[in-house]
């Protein structure tokens, strides 16, 4: 496509682009989705943890956690790992919760490391003590 004059060229601009743009945001949106789906059902396979809410979401999932969501997110970011939002921070009603969501840049991969460092450091706060008494 040839433009002779900045007038053809901005009127392209103007008629194209923004369908391009709205293509683009569709797919992105629809992987955000896809991820945070994907995300949250891995989750709620974890032993304690479970769905929050009922409704439908678009990108972002609420957790109800079996642990303090502040020492479940502390732990992940030892591991540099962004774990989600405490929601009992701002809503002390749904503690403990997590809000969770994945966006279209992250892999299964990541997906699934997220999902097992959440489950471990879970389990490692609800399972049993350490079978060594201390002697006194």
């Amino acid at each position: 496509m040839r433009f002779d004059d900045l007038k053809g060229w901005l009127h392209w601009q103007q008629t194209l682009h923004p369908a391009a743009i709205e293509l683009g945001l569709e797919r992105v949106a629809a992987a955000c989705h896809a991820n945070t789906n994907k995300l949250w059902k891995m989750l709620c396979e974890i032993q304690g943890v479970q769905p929050l809410f009922d409704r439908p979401v678009f990108h972002e999932k609420a957790l109800r956690l079996p642990i303090p969501a502040r020492d479940l997110l502390r732990s992940l970011a030892a591991h540099n790992v962004l774990g989600g939002l405490d929601l009992g921070l701002e809503y002390p009603e749904l503690d403990p919760a997590l809000l969770v969501c994945a966006t279209e840049m992250r892999t299964d991969e990541e997906i699934e490391s997220f999902a097992r460092k959440l489950e471990r450091v879970i389990a490692t706060r609800t399972g049993p003590g350490c079978p060594v008494k201390p002697k006194l």
